[in-house]
């Protein structure tokens, strides 16, 4: 668990101690007027992901913004009652869930807010069926279809069809529609091939909606994911959710296909050490960045890369004018390529605007993985 030192509101952002994970409001908040703002005037509206950022302050105020289906998306169990108990009411637990304990758990939630599942097989369906007779309260369920993520969700066509009439019919469930992850932008992806792709990917579900239809189904809910799909997913009727997750902190894995976005969440390291021309150390670390999927970028200094980490150090290669800078005491900001590793590793943002700290906003759902 992170211990920070609480510094006093109003001290200069560079004064804080590092590692910190510092969120600047005011480009928070404009990224999140910018992104709701696309949903305005569209059929479909968008449902914020909370698990990139895990903060209910900051899901508030994307509820407050609009643009919205006036409730939020989750990965976990542990997510979801920690968003119930901080005041909201219309969560959908975008994934599987199915232990007994879990089911009980999800039961005992569904008794205080409106919560939503996802289920791609009939075991699991049944098992949550019975979860929820016991209970006495009534689950809303999504049918997950593989639409290219490789991931949960049954097989588009016949098999989804078969399994949402079985879901259909099952006591303490209300079948309310259907959802698919849409795969996201790679490092070095084209975005007009990402573009054609997306669309492709949407349209497996919406083929599976009108399946579905023609067999006496009423779908009303069809939920996509994630943030990057969401131009072409409010243009194909039938679309009435977005989930989205990265836009309002953003991400340098997400920035070539929001290039409208800017990092509003960044991590503050010191300069402990500038040994050679070419090198200088940070005190971020694996531990304080998660660089797994992808190392974050150093932030205004050319000539400047953050090439690898150990477990308490970051290491930048210097190149030209940078090898005079970074020397021991001065600062350094990192993007951090994928959001929620990195998020996950602190206890709290450190909300800042005009450069300095307004107060430690806390990353409540921080670790709640079951």
């Amino acid at each position: 668990m992170e211990r920070p030192i609480f510094q006093p509101v109003g001290t200069p952002v560079e004064e804080l101690d590092t590692p910190a994970l510092v969120l600047d409001l005011d480009v928070m908040d404009k990224n999140i007027q910018t992104f709701q703002g696309y949903f305005a005037t569209t059929t479909a509206k968008a449902r914020p992901v909370v698990t990139s950022h895990l903060c209910p302050q900051i899901a508030h105020r994307q509820l407050d913004a609009g643009g919205t289906v006036g409730g939020i998306a989750v990965t976990t169990l542990g997510e979801a009652e920690v968003f119930a108990n901080s005041g909201f009411d219309d969560i959908l637990l975008a994934n599987q869930v199915v232990t007994v304990s879990k089911i009980r758990r999800l039961c005992a939630l569904a008794a205080q807010v409106s919560i939503g599942i996802a289920v791609d097989n009939l075991d699991n369906a049944q098992q949550l069926s019975s979860g929820a007779v016991a209970a006495g309260v009534e689950l809303q369920v999504l049918v997950e279809i593989d639409a290219g993520m490789g991931r949960c969700g049954i097989s588009p066509g016949v098999e989804a069809l078969k399994l949402t009439q079985r879901v259909d019919g099952l006591p303490g469930l209300k079948l309310v529609g259907i959802m698919g992850s849409v795969p996201g932008p790679k490092g070095g992806d084209d975005p007009s091939e990402h573009e054609s792709k997306t669309k492709a990917n949407i349209q497996v579900i919406l083929d599976s909606k009108e399946a579905m239809e023609q067999g006496g189904l009423s779908i009303e809910v069809v939920s996509v994911g994630g943030a990057h799909c969401y131009a072409q997913a409010i243009q194909m009727a039938g679309v009435t959710e977005v989930r989205a997750g990265r836009y309002p902190l953003m991400d340098h894995r997400l920035k070539s296909f929001l290039p409208e976005l800017n990092p509003a969440a960044k991590i503050l390291a010191s300069v402990i050490s500038h040994p050679i021309d070419g090198m200088a150390v940070l005190d971020a670390g694996h531990k304080a960045t998660a660089p797994d999927q992808g190392r974050p970028v150093l932030d205004g200094i050319d000539g400047a890369e953050a090439t690898r980490f150990s477990a308490e150090h970051g290491i930048v290669e210097l190149e030209g004018d940078a090898q005079s800078k970074l020397n021991p005491g001065d600062k350094a900001w990192l993007v951090p390529y994928e959001l929620g590793a990195s998020v996950n590793q602190y206890d709290y943002f450190r909300a800042a605007k005009n450069g300095k700290l307004e107060g430690f906003w806390p990353i409540s759902a921080r670790g709640r993985l079951a």
